[in-house]
């Protein structure tokens, strides 16, 4: 093969360190396409960003130029000083320290993005993050330890 081809589809989540509510809808906006701008930096490809006050859901198109942790890590990093820098919190923002990521076939894509986009409506009905994030983790066969399933 001359050359090397590839799609593959991730789905991210990261958490708010401690669960605080500290994403507020004055930003959120503005946050994510901050979030999809350093993606696209890293040559990967933003396909939907959405969450709610204590977690963010992003599905990416991820690109074999780099490492998946390296890219989180600058998301992280780089989306805290945002939020730091405005103001946009009373106290500091930290994202956890870890994240899930979970892959996606290309013919599960519009699903997974109507889950994204709907996740102020699932949490609305009083869906926690942890029974969320347990279900992911069962549902995908992770080996997870409940002492750090939260930080």
């Amino acid at each position: 093969m001359a050359n090397t081809y590839t799609r593959v589809y991730l789905h991210v989540i990261i958490r708010v360190k401690r669960g605080h509510p500290r994403i507020k809808p004055t930003f959120e906006k503005e946050l994510y396409g901050y979030i999809g701008a350093i993606i696209k930096n890293q040559g990967h490809f933003p396909v939907r960003i959405n969450g709610v006050s204590n977690h963010i859901h992003i599905l990416l198109i991820f690109k074999p130029v780099g490492d998946l942790s390296a890219l989180m890590r600058e998301v992280k990093s780089e989306s805290s000083r945002m939020i730091n820098e405005a103001g946009w919190t009373r106290r500091k923002f930290r994202w956890q320290v870890g994240f899930a990521a979970f892959s996606c076939d290309h013919h599960s894509v519009d699903v997974v993005v109507k889950y994204i986009e709907k996740q102020k409506e699932h949490h609305a009905k009083g869906r926690t993050f942890r029974a969320e994030y347990q279900e992911f983790l069962d549902m995908y066969g992770v080996d997870w330890n409940e002492r750090y399933l939260e930080d």
